[in-house]
């Protein structure tokens, strides 16, 4: 049996059979893009689609300042591009950036005025060497200015990015996969000054949905993804205090008694203090070089992290559990009522700073000591 045939089209119904046919269709397409285009336009939703970052996880326009047009200043042709290498099962590894660049001049006083900023992320496995490991996770997300991410989530955020560790689904040769965020970029007047000016998130909290969004897409690309997506929905950690100036030398810093740094130029940081985490960190109070980072880490994710890296013997003479006290970092795993618990340093190398942190943070957990008595003087 033949098919009828198929019935036309609204608009080949209302214009008239003539050879004029094709232009007025033409016509009558232009009018109802232009009608469609001009109610939605009034109403704010001008129907051209948005660009999308970060293997689709953030729309333009959709809240932090660098997916806006404040990301531009007084800028009307700055450029936002993003570029983006997704993982997948046959390679686990993948990262994606945007990319803002704004040249204009100053309104004010007309001088030249340039702008550059990135959001850079990551997707992978820790690195296998010991110091890469520790340089790259502690170094860069266990500072005294980072928060744990909310809900659960093993992992830690603050202003300009964070680290979040993806479940055990993910891991790669034996090892966590996480997701890294970092913002960065220069503002630029005239040839003779420049400043760091990361690019905007919207702050901590922010920035945790920035991540946890590019981690559901990564996973899903690499297809490890969990059954349910991870979320952000409770309230962030609020920081105990701000940078605190060291005046002398007697001055405990980080609040733990009995730390004491051979310096006066100095501020510190006290990050978190709870069940899961502990961190702290002093920094030059004029140039911002580091002088001491420390972390306790006892959430499971983030603590499996640094598995593999604590040797097999003590850190020293007397102390619990296993460990190493190199040049630029110390690591001791030990248990500590019945959990796993990681002691930190960086950039110092006095063990006595680690051995008092870390009984500190025992006692505060009520477990025995990590380092003999004596070992912090």
């Amino acid at each position: 049996m033949d098919e009828a045939p198929a019935e036309p089209g609204w608009l080949c119904r209302v214009l008239p059979h003539s050879g004029r046919g094709p232009l007025l269709l033409i016509t009558a397409l232009v009018l109802v893009l232009a009608g469609t285009g001009l109610g939605t336009w009034a109403a704010g939703t001008w129907p051209w689609p948005k660009d999308r970052y970060c293997w689709g996880a953030w729309e333009e326009d959709s809240g932090p300042g660098f997916l806006g047009d404040e990301a531009f200043a007084e800028d009307d042709d700055g450029s936002r591009t993003g570029r983006q290498t997704a993982p997948t099962r046959e390679r686990p590894t993948g990262s994606c950036e945007v990319a803002i660049a704004s040249d204009y001049q100053s309104s004010y006083d007309g001088d030249e005025v340039t702008t550059d900023q990135k959001v850079s992320v990551e997707y992978g496995p820790v690195p296998k060497a010991a110091e890469a490991r520790l340089a790259m996770v502690q170094d860069g997300f266990l500072g005294g200015d980072m928060v744990p991410l909310p809900d659960g989530l093993p992992g830690t955020v603050n202003g300009r990015g964070g680290l979040l560790v993806l479940p055990k689904s993910c891991d790669t040769h034996g090892r966590p996969t996480v997701v890294t965020m970092h913002a960065s970029g220069t503002y630029a007047i005239g040839p003779s000054y420049t400043k760091n000016d990361p690019a905007d998130l919207g702050g901590a909290r922010q920035a945790a949905v920035l991540l946890v969004a590019a981690a559901n897409r990564a996973m899903a690309a690499a297809g490890c993804a969990p059954d349910e997506p991870l979320r952000v929905s409770s309230p962030l950690y609020d920081l105990p205090g701000k940078q605190e100036r060291v005046f002398s030398t007697s001055d405990d810093v980080c609040g733990i008694r009995g730390l004491r740094l051979d310096a006066t130029d100095i501020e510190d940081q006290i990050g978190a203090v709870t069940r899961d985490l502990q961190t702290c960190s002093v920094r030059g109070d004029r140039d911002g070089v580091p002088y001491l980072n420390l972390a306790m880490v006892a959430q499971p994710r983030l603590a499996a992290v640094f598995d593999g890296i604590a040797g097999e013997r003590p850190a020293a003479r007397g102390w619990r559990g296993t460990g190493t006290l190199g040049k630029e970092h110390a690591i001791v795993r030990a248990d500590c009522s019945g959990r796993t618990v990681i002691f930190l340093m960086g950039i110092s190398t006095d063990p006595g700073h680690l051995a008092v942190f870390a009984n500190a943070a025992a006692a505060r957990l009520g477990c025995a000591p990590i380092a003999p008595k004596g070992a912090g003087r």
